[in-house]
């Protein structure tokens, strides 16, 4: 996809209400600016994407219309407030909630690997934000370290999903039909085994390409990374082949139970079944707990950038609460949750 070059981005936008700053970075969408709302003073990041030669679909247009339906009923913590959103010339705009850093920024931080304890941080509020996500109706579908980011200032150690260019509606009423010879979406390194299948995406897959991320920032890197290929097609296939002839004891030894547990499940969900978050969670609460046996109470900011760090006054998480899944008016999920007893290669 095309990029906007310096010459087509504005230096201001939305009727001159946003000043464009300095060039954050890039992605496949376009163009990400620091900005600065003149009215409030208040700092925003700034998104553009080139459509003078657009024939398909404006990701940036599929992302703020899906930021437009999380803030519904009200702004959900973990995901990024929106602004403001439309066409200035040849680019398309989207204004939001400046963040800090990403995940990948934090792991990289963190001399390329995270510990079992910030891991296990993490992987609760993820997992926060992936059900608030599907329970729109909505798959994610390019999971990776890159798409969550922290907030700033006194929101520091709140964890935002971010990037929906390709994100996708599963349920409409009613879900989405299994289709099959699909190209790969997302990020191969994380895909589940099904998307890499050709499989049509649903709710399993994005759980499965988290359980893949955790064990990565564990790892430092997964067993298909860095393979070497001729071409995206040879690469895609080499990552798929090596991911589905790794065992789970394998990819995980060395680590918690809990995490070859949460891969087990995931990749157990069949493309329809409703997932059961709470028990989800439960696996890395479980840990959480055995940890503060061992070391002391752990709170939701002990991750392992902020150690011997003075913190501002902080904007508690809140508590998760019950939220229905659009398909919760009928049969629950074939597949039962049996906690480790379910676990296999």
């Amino acid at each position: 996809m095309a990029q906007p070059s310096k010459q087509k981005v504005p230096t201001s936008i939305g009727s001159g209400r946003y000043e464009i700053g300095k060039k954050l970075g890039a992605g496949c969408f376009g163009e990400v600016y620091k900005g600065v709302n003149q009215q409030t003073k208040e700092e925003v990041a700034v998104k553009f994407e080139d459509i003078s030669s657009h024939s398909g679909t404006i990701q940036l247009e599929t992302e703020a219309r899906i930021l437009d339906a999380l803030r519904k009923p009200t702004q959900p913590q973990g995901f990024a407030q929106l602004f403001w959103n439309g066409k200035e010339g040849d680019v398309y705009c989207l204004v939001m909630e400046c963040l800090g850093k990403s995940l990948e920024d934090r792991v990289q931080g963190c001399n390329g690997s995270l510990n079992v304890k910030t891991t296990v941080l993490v992987a609760d509020q993820v997992l926060r934000r992936i059900e608030y996500l599907h329970s729109k109706g909505i798959v994610h579908r390019d999971i990776k370290p890159e798409n969550f980011m922290w907030g700033v200032r006194e929101k520091q150690h709140h964890l935002y999903l971010i990037d929906f260019g390709l994100s996708r509606k599963y349920y409409d009423k009613k879900h989405c039909p299994e289709k099959h010879s699909l190209s790969l979406t997302g990020t191969a390194r994380y895909a589940s085994l099904n998307a890499h299948r050709g499989i049509e995406q649903s709710r399993r897959d994005d759980l499965e390409a988290i359980g893949h991320m955790l064990i990565y920032f564990l790892r430092g890197s997964l067993p298909w990374s860095g393979l070497e290929a001729r071409n995206k097609q040879e690469k895609y296939k080499k990552i798929k082949e090596k991911k589905e002839s790794t065992l789970l004891s394998k990819l995980c030894e060395g680590y918690p139970d809990a995490f070859m547990v949460y891969l087990s499940y995931s990749r157990g969900l069949a493309f329809k079944d409703r997932p059961d978050y709470n028990e989800m969670r439960k696996i890395f609460l479980e840990l959480r707990s055995q940890l503060a046996s061992n070391e002391g109470p752990i709170e939701d900011y002990d991750f392992q950038w902020n150690q011997g760090k003075e913190l501002p006054c902080l904007v508690a998480l809140e508590a998760p609460p019950i939220i229905p899944q659009p398909d919760d008016h009928e049969a629950m999920s074939r597949f039962c949750f049996c906690g480790s007893k379910g676990v296999h290669d």
